[in-house]
């Protein structure tokens, strides 16, 4: 190195890089040091800004500021060039040698343009609206005490004294030039930016620009050291982050519309998941493993950097310069590996919520396509919820699959090169743990596919039962469906307790695993005939440890990868069912006629697939176009069939049904109104724009106009979830006003006015059915057969076939007439004007204490803030049961105090090694200062043995002698034995503890649900995030 700096500075080997040349800095070193180094530096920090994303919304001109900097800097880049030609030039005008100008001058031409370029980027980012990184501005101006030093050493030479050759002249002019190029660099970036943080969060509905979230905008260098977390970490110091909104909203690779896009590109329907996944996310995964890589050899360093300092203490034969290099580099190695272990399972989890965001959506929009034959609603929720969850366990496991398996290879090598041979037996060990792993993840996986079938049907079930509480508490049937939910709870459980106990095995192998490979490489290594040594016992005992990790870790990502794989069948299996397809169900030719909007020939139909169900046929049927056909017949006869036929949700076994103006659509109001967690009005307009006009005919027609003037907020009041904020005759009214806005041409209302009372039917019929919807075209079921003798046709239905039609004075006769009050009587009959106005008037009296700005009639849920409370904690404690909770407790100090006691043991043994060789040392002679003798006493000074055995004096037994080895060893394996059964116990009531503490809780739980109190029943409250619980 010396000789480098001297032929390249052109001075002596003795001092190749003089600091002082007279009153100022060497020139040398002030190339070098203070001009080259520095903009190495500013051409890192500029590089690192290259990837800053950039953004439509911030194609603008750059500022005066940003172009001022941008000029300067192209400037400085250009100068440093042109300085390198007077080098070249006779006679000798270069202050120095040829090679040092030409190093110093091409690396700060580079750094200047890679600044160039980071300054456009950054001015193309969200950053344009701001000065930029603060570090960055500051490494720009890093090299101008160079510039002024070389000034300086110029005058001091005199080389810039007349008379002036062209080549001074011309150095002189390059550096005033460049340090008023860093004067106007400096003016620039003191013109002040916006004062908005650029991650800062703003209404969703904002009309004005959208600032980006911080991570968008960030370098490589913020986001590897999670810098652009800092503001937001700031408000959470100060309190401010209660909501989700108070946060910084996603990056937009994260972003839900940006994955769905992505992914949609990779999909077809009928293709593989897996495929599509990794076609869309599986390139960036897989270039993860690159830094999983790195950051599982720099975990090697640990144990190999221990051993080197360690032999550097026992020994004291290498200098100190050493001894500094191993400490720093063994702390340097823990933290270099710790933070890019943390950004490997930071983009992990990135990736994984990609898959998971694309995952939703394809499900999401599977459910909305599929035909007739759906899955049962829990088997739905668990897809959405825990195996959708359980098929991201592949993005984590995956890169453990062969990061495991090399980690361990290592660890064994490292082993075989600290104590020989020996390290087979612990090699043994863990081949013998390959067969129990396998075991122990097959059974878990075929726990966890039967565990899985319980659950659905438990959530179906419990699905069911939060849906129709009131129903099951208004005929005392708590006790019957409880025993039901029970029953399916305690299936679960029994494969629930298999996957606990096997759990509780594989935490035994991790505790246990370190002490008895310790043991068992220790007695090996000691019976072949060697010494123990500081050295060896530490690294290998650091490297046991890592070996633990890929033993204990590995049946759990087998585990993994299999729980993966039984939710993407099952997933896949969601996927593969039949779409609805409107071209396939409906006939491509339009009805015969051209004034028929509907027409079905020789159509049969059934709601299940294989025609076993009740059949509904159609021999032949047309309907006009502007036409109310009324459909009569008893209960049970097909009416809603036949509605449900024409909407395509039935199966199609022959005939053929032509709709004219398929692709708009039906208005479909339902008999079981469908209502939207969400306000009065966005259930009315579904979506669709905003007409007042319209909107206002729609809610006098529907009835819905003296309701609103009583909610708090009017239309803008949110109902509970499907609505049970509302009564039956509302829940009417809202569905049928918001299949009206749509506008359609054709109409499907299935008994709308059987839940309101007769003046509010007869207000219905007039204003809506033969009002706003007298041009469309309508097919109304009904019992009221007084309201249809203003039907243009009127269908007879009987047993699943239409049995006649014609003019309602032709076919209402036939119908026997159903008394009025009979009618009433099984419905749910509510007034727009009496009745729904005293249910809304005792509402609104119930929850005046909780409405809020917004107009809602829900409870918010109410949670706590700061520590867990000691009530939850006892809460827990007695759900376990006093007994085994204590025994619980007591296992684990056990557990803990004999590995402690083991740790300590061994200590001790090197102790007394350390110490009889010692004493053999001074027996023969003297020891000199600074020798292995000195810094082994330093060591067993500082060793918890010599500590211990300083208070409590052990027997010392001779030297060497295979008694002594006997007893150390035999003491080591007896507190390791101890230590492994009170590891099997504590897993063991653990496993227990958990099972007890779920059993009761959720029959706790439960009963408090079926037998709390009506009134105390948060009937407003949503269901589908708890039912799964």
């Amino acid at each position: 190195m010396e000789r480098f700096l001297a032929q390249l500075c052109e001075t002596s080997v003795s001092q190749p890089l003089p600091v002082w040349e007279g009153d100022t800095t060497g020139h040398c070193f002030t190339q070098l040091v203070l001009s080259a180094l520095p903009h190495m530096l500013l051409a890192v920090l500029s590089a690192c800004h290259w990837g800053t994303p950039r953004n439509p919304d911030y194609l603008l001109h750059c500022s005066p500021g940003w172009r001022l900097r941008l000029t300067a800097s192209f400037l400085l880049s250009v100068f440093p060039l042109l300085d390198l030609l007077p080098v070249t030039l006779p006679p000798g005008a270069g202050p120095g040698p040829i090679g040092l100008e030409v190093l110093a001058g091409g690396v700060a031409a580079v750094a200047w343009i890679s600044h160039c370029l980071a300054l456009w980027v950054l001015a193309h980012s969200p950053h344009g609206h701001f000065r930029g990184p603060l570090t960055l501005a500051l490494a720009a101006f890093l090299p101008a005490p160079a510039l002024v030093l070389t000034l300086l050493w110029h005058c001091q030479r005199g080389t810039l004294l007349p008379p002036l050759l062209p080549g001074p002249l011309s150095r002189l002019c390059l550096l005033i030039l460049q340090l008023a190029a860093l004067l106007a660099y400096g003016l620039g970036w003191a013109v002040p930016g916006q004062s908005q943080e650029p991650w800062a969060q703003e209404p969703l509905l904002s009309q004005g620009e959208e600032p980006e979230v911080a991570e968008d905008g960030e370098s490589w260098l913020s986001r590897f050291s999670y810098a652009w977390l800092t503001p937001l970490l700031a408000r959470g110091a100060r309190g401010e982050l209660r909501q989700p909104q108070d946060t910084c909203r996603l990056p937009h690779r994260l972003h839900p519309i940006y994955l769905a896009r992505s992914f949609q590109a990779h999909w077809q329907e009928g293709a593989r998941l897996w495929r599509a996944l990794y076609k869309a996310f599986g390139q960036r995964y897989l270039a993860l493993g690159l830094l999983k890589l790195v950051g599982t050899m720099l975990g090697f360093s640990g144990p190999l950097l221990l051993s080197f300092l360690v032999g550097f203490l026992e020994e004291g034969q290498e200098p100190l310069s050493n001894g500094l290099l191993y400490a720093l580099g063994l702390a340097g190695g823990a933290v270099l590996g710790a933070v890019l272990q943390n950004q490997y399972g930071y983009e992990v989890r990135k990736v994984m919520l990609q898959a998971r965001g694309a995952v939703l959506n394809i499900l999401y929009q599977k459910a909305l396509q599929l035909g007739p034959r759906r899955p049962p609603a829990g088997e739905a929720l668990n897809l959405l919820g825990t195996d959708s969850d359980r098929l991201l366990n592949f993005a984590g496991s995956f890169h453990e699959a062969w990061g495991l398996p090399l980690q361990l290879a290592i660890t064994l090598y490292l082993l075989h090169q600290q104590v020989g041979v020996a390290f087979v037996g612990g090699l043994i060990l863990a081949l013998l743990l390959v067969p129990v792993n396998k075991v122990i993840a097959t059974r878990i996986m075929a726990s966890n596919q039967e565990m899985l079938q319980h659950k659905d049907a438990r959530v179906k079930l419990i699905t069911e039962l939060l849906s129709g509480i009131r129903v099951i508490k208004f005929f005392g049937w708590e006790h019957a469906l409880g025993a039901r939910v029970e029953a399916c709870r305690a299936r679960e459980l029994g494969r629930l307790w298999v996957i606990k106990y096997l759990d509780a095995a594989c935490v035994y192998l991790w505790a246990a695993l370190p002490v008895v490979i310790s043991i068992v490489i220790f007695i090996t290594y000691v019976l072949l005939g060697h010494q123990l040594t500081a050295t060896k016992v530490f690294t290998a005992l650091a490297l046991v440890r890592m070996l633990i990790l890929p033993l204990n870790n590995f049946p759990w990502v087998i585990n993994g990868l299999l729980e993966a794989k039984v939710s993407l069948d099952r997933i896949q299996r969601f996927l593969d069912l039949p779409s609805h397809n409107p071209q396939a169900y409906y006939s491509p030719d339009p009805p015969t006629e051209p004034s028929t909007v509907l027409e079905l020939h020789e159509a049969l139909f059934s709601w299940d697939p294989v025609g076993s169900s009740q059949e509904t046929f159609i021999s032949h049927l047309e309907v006009k176009k502007g036409a109310l056909v009324g459909i009569v017949g008893k209960v049970g006869c097909g009416k809603s069939s036949l509605l449900a036929a024409i909407a395509g949700e039935l199966h199609r076994m022959s005939g053929r049904v032509a709709v004219w103006g398929l692709s708009k659509g039906f208005g479909l109001a339902t008999q079981e109104p469908w209502i939207q967690f969400a306000t009065i009005r966005d259930n009315i307009l579904f979506g669709k724009t905003f007409d007042a006009q319209l909107y206002k005919e729609v809610l006098e027609a529907c009835a819905l106009s003296a309701d609103l003037h009583i909610l708090p907020a009017g239309d803008q009041t949110e109902v509970g979830e499907r609505g049970v904020t509302l009564s039956g005759g509302q829940r009417a009214r809202i569905a049928l006003a918001r299949a009206v806005y749509q506008e359609k041409e054709l109409y499907l209302l299935d008994d709308p006015l059987a839940a309101v009372d007769a003046d509010v039917a007869n207000h219905l019929l007039h204003r809506c059915i033969l009002g706003v919807l007298s041009r469309t075209t309508r097919l109304l079921c009904t019992h009221r057969i007084e309201y249809l003798e203003k039907a243009d046709v009127v269908l007879l239905l009987e047993a699943g076939r239409l049995v006649r039609a014609g003019p309602p004075s032709e076919i209402l006769p036939l119908v026997q007439a159903v008394p009025k009050t009979w009618a009433e009587d099984g419905q749910e009959a509510d007034s727009a004007t009496g009745q729904s106005v005293g249910n809304l008037e005792k509402t609104k009296e119930g929850l005046e204490g909780e409405e809020n700005a917004c107009g809602r009639l829900l409870q918010e849920e109410s949670k706590k803030e700061g520590a867990v409370a000691l009530h939850v904690y006892r809460a827990y404690w007695r759900a376990v049961g006093w007994g085994l909770a204590l025994a619980i407790l007591l296992s684990l100090l056990l557990m803990q105090a004999t590995r402690n006691s083991a740790d300590w043991w061994l200590s001790h043994w090197i102790s007394q090694l350390k110490a009889d060789k010692n004493s053999s040392q001074e027996a023969s002679g003297p020891t000199s200062p600074g020798s292995t003798g000195l810094l082994s006493a330093q060591l067993l000074l500082f060793s918890p043995g010599s500590l211990y055995t300083s208070v409590f004096p052990l027997p010392k037994a001779a030297p060497n002698s295979s008694s002594d080895v006997r007893f150390y060893l035999t003491v080591y394996a007896t507190i390791a034995g101890i230590n492994s059964l009170c590891t099997l116990l504590r897993a063991a009531l653990f496993a227990a503890g958990t099972l007890q503490a779920a059993a009761t809780l959720h029959r706790r739980l439960l009963h408090r649900i079926l037998l709390g109190h009506p009134q105390a029943w948060p009937w407003p409250t949503r269901t589908s995030s708890r039912r799964r619980q």
